[in-house]
Order: structure tokens, then sequence, then C-alpha cells
């Protein structure tokens, strides 16, 4: 685990202090305006530490983001576990709660926008990454509406919505949707792909 690699008795190790250093260069500027020497300059160590560790910037925005999602992974467990012990918690109020969780974090909105705004200076290993960044989100919000009866198509369907409503305003630094208005469209949603089954 990158994580536990780059911790050394409880605080970061170089390579650790390196990769918090670049994942806040990251995060304010994204990729292309983050340098190697702004990263030897916060991290505070030398060049040659750097490449020792980092032959090149997108080894270290791979190793970034891979950190990132050991983050999130954590971090949405945690969230998805207060939720379970709340009782009488809809499933649309959690499903909300989760995405907004995802969104609240300014690290996670600057990997999509590197990944999207800057995907011609990536390799295929960086959408493999990427796509296990992503994944979490998903499985977190699987675990949730497997306490549910969800078919798969609403699964699809709430997921489409929830990312139009929630994480793209947040891109776009824009004002999200009413959280009641959103509730209630994604009710309506479901209940009318349910309508629209019993019909056939």
């Amino acid at each position: 685990m990158i994580l536990e690699e780059i911790m050394a008795r409880g605080r970061p190790s170089k390579k650790g202090h390196i990769v918090e250093a670049a994942c806040g260069l990251f995060t304010q500027q994204g990729y292309q305006s983050t340098s190697i020497d702004q990263v030897v300059v916060t991290a505070g160590v030398s060049k040659p530490t750097v490449y020792s560790n980092f032959p090149t910037k997108l080894v270290l925005w791979e190793t970034v983001l891979t950190s990132l999602t050991e983050q999130a992974q954590d971090e949405m467990q945690k969230v998805l576990m207060r939720l379970q012990t709340k009782k009488n918690l809809s499933l649309i109020s959690g499903w909300i709660l989760l995405w907004e969780a995802w969104v609240n974090k300014v690290e996670r909105l600057a990997v999509y926008r590197i990944l999207l705004g800057e995907q011609h200076k990536m390799l295929p290993s960086t959408f493999a990454l990427f796509a296990e960044f992503e994944a979490v989100l998903e499985s977190t919000l699987l675990v949730w509406i497997a306490e549910f009866s969800v078919s798969p198509m609403n699964f699809f369907a709430l997921k489409a919505v929830s990312k139009e409503a929630l994480l793209m305003p947040a891109l776009m630094k824009q004002t999200m949707m009413d959280k009641t208005e959103l509730e209630s469209q994604l009710d309506e949603l479901l209940r009318g792909t349910i309508n629209t089954k019993q019909a056939k």
C-alpha cells in the first residue's frame, strides 16, 4: 500500500513528504502548471532526491493518484459505516450524502480536472489508475444500494443524474442543485422506472 509505504513511524518518510507536497501543488495548479522544481522547493528536498524516487513527473502524479485513491477508500468506508448505523435513512438521502462526501474534497475534484482536462499528457497506466479511483465511489454506492431493492438500470440512472447534479457543478465551480429538489427528482426517477417495469 502506498500510504503505508510512505509513512514511517507515524510521520511521512521523505518519499511520502514529496508525495504530499506534489499532491498540494497538483490540487492547486493542475498537472501542466506544476513543475518538479516547484515540488523540490515545496518539499524542501534536493532535485536528485525527487528524481531518485520519481523518475518523471507522470510517475509522481500516478503515485499521488494512487495515494488519493487509498485515502478515498478509507474516507468513503467511514462515511458508509456512519450512514449504515442511522435508522430510517432512505435510499435517496443516503445516496446523496455519499455523493456529497465524494465531491466535497478538493483533491478528488483536482483528479477529475487533471484527467479530463490534461488527458493528452497521460499514459494508459494513468487511465487505469483513474478507473481504480472512480471505482471507489462506485463500489461504495453499490454497497449502499445493496440494502435496498435497486436494479442495475436504476443504479445507472441514479448515478448519471447525480453526476450531472453534484459532480459537474462542483468541477465547474457552479451552484449545485438544491438538495430537496434533487431528492425529489431522484425519487421520481426511481418511481418512474419501477412503474415502467410494472406496466410491461
